[in-house]
């Protein structure tokens, strides 16, 4: 009795003669072309294959993080990619989620595959591919999320040679956001769908995705940039406004090269040539300094006419900052400057806690704390605060110089610790935290705030910071 031809494959397979299973195999799909077990078998002789036509590029990527194949990759594995859609495997096995997994950082290279998923859609991930790896290092996003990702990434790059559908990507992606449960790394799918969108000219939905980035991201140039591309079409004014303030809130001026060439047209567009050329300037000085080569795109602006080289670079920051001063007013509408003196920072040291008054107290995110040092308690901030869904939301904080503020004041005297860590300065009570290494009867000056004390359900005076006091200054 013949052994079955699906057998035959996967055992030549198995062996290591993949050329063998391949020319067996596809002799026997023309004399059987439904036999779904020997296309199953033929699918796993073609991902065999394409494992190791992905050897050196997964080897090159490893140090480049670049995993573009070369034109004769890109040609071998389309083929062979080609040559899978061709056997028509059923959904729901194994076949695709593994293809998926091998191709999980190159698949936006390969358009057989971003048209495959497109075509199938959320049916070709499981629960599994829906969750994300914890690693010792985090969250790894799931397989549907960089999935999706690399399927925006390819549109943005070559919707129109690949022929991709703008509402089936868009439609993917929502799938993906309702249905991966990742938590960490699903901001960055809508930042690139808002990219999408931008390049789509659907600018008010790409802004509702970038906004609530942005408001998390306050610090970060890029993110500026994206809302300020939502409005070069729409509102000139805006887009120089947040392009300014990514400019000026870059970490170093490497993190802003794309925003000084983005604002470049509008400050032209406004006639403001002095100021473009300051732009134009910075950015070749950071190519120069860097020893890149010069994008082509600012060499051809160098050669125009309102080009002015001998301009003063240095006065580009105060430009920008006069310009930009009020953007974050535009992404939580008007706000109330106060100024708060720190109570405590938080034990995960990713905010603190800041005391306004006997009836108000905030918490701040440390990310949104401009300043060279982390603030510490006893240390004044002025906040910006913003009313969020009827909440006061602190959305920036910096450092500022010591105020008069109504029940805030100091005290002297003798620290008395109780058995149980807290402590006692005159009538005021210390927490044991504040205390520290502090030893009992020290002499102490306490800073101290009027605090809600919910054990006599009124307020009382406590401590937030203590200096020890040496025998002269008591």
């Amino acid at each position: 009795m013949n052994e079955p031809a699906n057998r035959t494959v996967n055992n030549l397979r198995k062996s290591g003669d993949l050329q063998g299973a391949w020319e067996f195999g596809f002799q026997a799909l023309q004399a059987a072309p439904q036999d779904t077990y020997l296309k199953g078998a033929l699918f796993w002789v073609c991902y065999e294959f394409l494992k190791h036509q992905l050897e050196n590029l997964n080897k090159r990527a490893s140090s480049s993080n670049n995993y573009r194949p070369t034109d004769f990759e890109f040609e071998q594995i389309e083929n062979l990619l080609q040559t899978i859609v061709n056997l028509d495997i059923a959904t729901g096995g194994l076949e695709y989620k593994m293809l998926l997994v091998q191709f999980r950082k190159s698949l936006e290279w390969f358009p057989t595959l971003i048209h495959l998923v497109l075509r199938h859609q959320t049916v070709l991930f499981d629960d599994e591919a829906k969750t994300p790896f914890q690693a010792e290092k985090g969250e790894v996003p799931s397989l549907m999320l960089s999935t999706a990702r690399q399927v925006a990434s390819a549109w943005l790059r070559a919707r129109e040679y690949w022929h991709l559908d703008l509402n089936q990507v868009m439609a993917f992606i929502n799938q993906t956001r309702e249905q991966a449960s990742d938590t960490k790394h699903m901001m960055w799918l809508d930042y690139d769908q808002a990219k999408c969108l931008v390049v789509a000219g659907q600018y008010d939905q790409a802004r509702e995705l970038i906004l609530p980035i942005l408001r998390k991201k306050q610090k970060e140039s890029w993110a500026w940039g994206a809302l300020a591309a939502t409005y070069s079409k729409q509102d000139q004014r805006l887009a120089m406004k947040f392009f300014a303030r990514g400019i000026v809130s870059a970490h170093d001026v490497t993190f802003s090269l794309r925003l000084l060439q983005g604002i470049i047209p509008l400050l032209l567009a406004n006639q403001q040539q002095a100021e473009a050329s300051m732009c134009l300037k910075t950015a070749i000085a950071a190519y120069q300094a860097h020893g890149w080569k010069l994008k082509q795109e600012l060499e051809q602006l160098s050669m125009q006419a309102w080009y002015d080289s001998g301009v003063d670079e240095k006065q580009l920051s105060p430009f920008l900052n006069s310009i930009s001063h009020d953007a974050l007013n535009y992404l939580h509408g008007p706000m109330e400057k106060v100024v708060a003196i720190v109570e405590n920072i938080h034990k995960s040291g990713k905010g603190f806690q800041v005391f306004v008054n006997k009836s108000t107290s905030l918490s701040v995110r440390m990310g949104v704390h401009k300043g060279k040092q982390k603030p510490q308690a006893g240390d004044y901030v002025e906040l910006s605060v913003a009313s969020v869904d009827g909440n006061k939301e602190v959305v920036a904080s910096s450092s500022s110089k010591q105020v008069d503020m109504a029940d805030v004041s100091y005290v002297e005297g003798t620290l008395r610790i109780a058995p149980k860590g807290f402590g006692f300065v005159e009538d005021t009570f210390v927490p044991p935290f504040v205390i520290g290494n502090l030893k009992n009867e020290t002499k102490v000056r306490a800073l101290r705030i009027m605090s809600w004390d919910k054990s006599k359900a009124r307020h009382n005076w406590k401590a937030i910071k203590l200096t020890e006091l040496n025998f002269n200054e008591y």
